[in-house]
């Protein structure tokens, strides 16, 4: 290998030494090719398995013969010594022949590390200030020698503003790409990533065309200062990204990315991430981006053994809009906010965030938080990223309430909020309400009146509240507990008999409090003097007693109904079921009617007088009944 290498050297040498001579000119174009000379560039191909190192020397060799004005140089690193990283060597200044380039190229023998930075600053020494100048730099790896590349090319593009370096990587592996790519990026150079040696040739011969053989031709890379298109990654062909306009950072969120065979719907890849990598066949393609309600396309073509990187503009801004309490607090999570161009909403959350991609316009931002409100108009232009805070100037009052009898809040409990109102016929007006057990309100910083009501129990306490501040309030309702049942006729009474219970206040007003329906009831209650009463629904009686509450004292009470069951029994001649009863008790008010000829029902003790009625007799009979008895009353003829 190394006897084919020199014989191919020498042949170059003699049958160009003198096309390749020439008088250096002042304004000529400068080009410093950088060629790796690490151990890894012994490394083989696909798809013909030569060595990197052959098909870098052999497709420099075509170049170099090629006439042109520019002064080649050439810098290589690692191909001295093993585990050098001070291996770096000028082999031949701008001003040498092309003769001086060709022979060191063909006996290069690729054995150390890769002091690529070094080897950078080499390069660039020798540019000096000549102007136009660009550099060159082939191989396989980033810099493995602790030197920061990507530091060395941003001094370098301050220190040499518009001298290009144009990087091409070798099946550089994933990981050290950023800290080579960076080199052409900061520089306003293009970053070739390559796989196989068709890339390779390619890449070198667009590369030299823009450095050597046509300097001056416009650069496909970004401008400086402008994002450079991140290289495809090892296998694929190309790599999309996308940003909010020409020249702004790359976007980093997940979007939708499909690509398109040129002029067809068919979907031929398809992504969801910051960027698309595909592996294509050459042709012309389209790609579409999806973030949120935009799109944007772009088309491209890709060549054999090409790799395209593109960024694609997508004409957006970022909003970002925070609703905080006070200046420094996190977001309200309790916020609801929209935004809407014009009458229209285009967005809507409700943790206090928005965090949108939206087309140039001008947008409202509407905060709505418990009974605060705010609004934001924001214009927005394509490649903005703007970040609002709206403070509301709330804070938060969180409410629960506990009775003095055993500490737990009453199941009707409801809070309300009230501010002094002048306007309001009592002075104040209600201005939030809840039925939760524990209730929360986001309100303007200000003075208020908290109010927790269970029943005819009513406790209201002032409350400041600031920006930002969380105020904690227990409120103490002065109740007593009240429990009732009912024994009627000496039995404990059931669902069927449908008690009614009625508490009226005593005193005052005696207004009526509360009702329940059932054999039993429970009741809080404020203390002070009630009337308590209980009526069967399905009989005439009833029966109350006034009862003393006093605050956090439970009171058990047992109201009794007495009377007696009495049922009736038509008499003889009355043969049809269309019978009519009325019972009056003895001041002749009717107490009790039914139709049909069984009747039966429930009676307080006393004098009676029961009339039956059919089509053609009237009878009445007078009876007693006493508490606890059964009778049965039969009425005769008359």
């Amino acid at each position: 290998m190394r006897l084919r290498i020199l014989q191919f050297a020498a042949v170059v040498t003699a049958a160009s030494a003198a096309a390749l001579s020439g008088a250096r000119a002042d304004d000529a174009p400068t080009a410093m090719l950088i060629v790796d000379g690490s151990g890894s560039m012994w490394g083989r191909l696909a798809p013909d398995n030569k060595p990197k190192i052959d098909v870098v020397r052999e497709k420099l060799a075509t170049i170099l013969q090629t006439p042109s004005s520019t002064r080649v140089g050439l810098v290589s690193f690692g191909h001295r010594r093993r585990g050098d990283c001070n291996d770096v060597e000028l082999i031949a200044s701008p001003d040498s022949e092309r003769a001086a380039l060709l022979g060191p190229l063909a006996k290069l023998n690729p054995r150390g590390p890769g002091p690529v930075t070094a080897a950078l600053e080499i390069a660039a020494d020798a540019i000096g200030t000549s102007r136009p100048a660009q550099i060159i730099i082939v191989g396989d790896g980033a810099d493995n020698c602790q030197r920061d590349s990507c530091a060395a090319a941003n001094d370098f593009a301050k220190s040499a503003p518009g001298v290009a370096v144009q990087v091409i990587g070798i099946g550089v592996p994933a990981t050290e790409r950023p800290r080579i790519a960076c080199v052409a990026q900061a520089t306003g150079g293009r970053y070739y990533d390559v796989t196989d040696s068709a890339g390779l040739n390619a890449a070198l011969d667009e590369a030299t065309k823009l450095a050597i053989l046509a300097p001056g031709a416009p650069a496909v890379a970004a401008k400086p200062n402008e994002p450079a298109a991140p290289p495809p990654p090892a296998g694929a062909t190309l790599r999309a990204s996308a940003n909010l306009a020409e020249g702004s950072p790359l976007l980093t969120v997940p979007m939708r990315w499909s690509i398109f065979k040129a002029g067809e719907k068919d979907i031929a890849g398809r992504s969801t991430g910051p960027d698309i990598s595909a592996k294509l066949a050459a042709g012309s393609y389209d790609i579409e981006v999806e973030l949120g309600s935009i799109v944007a396309r772009r088309q491209i073509t890709v060549t054999d053994g090409g790799a395209e990187s593109i960024i694609i503009p997508i004409d957006a801004a970022h909003l970002k809009v925070n609703a905080i309490a006070a200046k420094g607090s996190a977001p309200s999570e309790t916020a609801t906010m929209t935004v809407a161009a014009g009458d229209k909403p285009v967005g809507l959350a409700r943790n206090g965030v928005i965090d949108l991609y939206l087309p140039p316009a001008d947008y409202t931002v509407t905060i709505a938080d418990g009974v605060a409100h705010a609004s934001r108009a924001v214009s927005l232009s394509a490649g903005d990223v703007k970040t609002e805070n709206v403070t509301l100037g709330t804070g938060r009052v969180e409410l629960s309430a506990t009775t003095g009898a055993n500490g737990v809040a009453p199941d009707d409990l409801i809070y309300t909020i009230y501010e002094d109102d002048p306007e309001s016929p009592n002075g104040r007006r209600e201005v939030a309400r809840s039925h939760a057990s524990e209730a929360s309100f986001v309100l303007p910083s200000g003075t208020y009146y908290a109010s927790a009501r269970s029943g005819a129990a009513d406790v209201r306490q002032r409350i400041a509240i600031g920006a930002g501040e969380t105020v904690k309030q227990t409120l103490t309702l002065a109740l007593a507990p009240l429990k009732l049942s009912t024994v009627v006729a000496g039995s404990p009474a059931t669902a069927a008999q449908g008690i009614v219970y009625r508490i009226d206040k005593a005193d005052g007003d005696k207004a009526r409090i509360a009702r329940a329906v059932g054999p039993e009831a429970a009741f809080s209650l404020p203390p002070g003097r009630y009337k308590v009463s209980a009526t069967l629904a399905a009989y005439p009686l009833s029966t109350s007693q006034d009862i003393t509450l006093e605050g956090g004292k439970p009171v058990e009470a047992t109201l009794r109904i007495e009377g007696g069951m009495v049922s009736f029994r038509p008499p003889a001649e009355i043969a049809t079921s269309d019978v009519y009863w009325e019972v009056m008790d003895s001041s002749g008010t009717p107490v009790w009617r039914k139709t049909g000829r069984e009747a039966k029902t429930l009676l307080a003790p006393g004098r009676y007088k029961v009339r039956v009625e059919s089509q053609s007799t009237r009878r009445e009979t007078d009876f007693d009944v006493r508490a606890g008895e059964t009778k049965e009353v039969e009425i005769g003829r008359g």
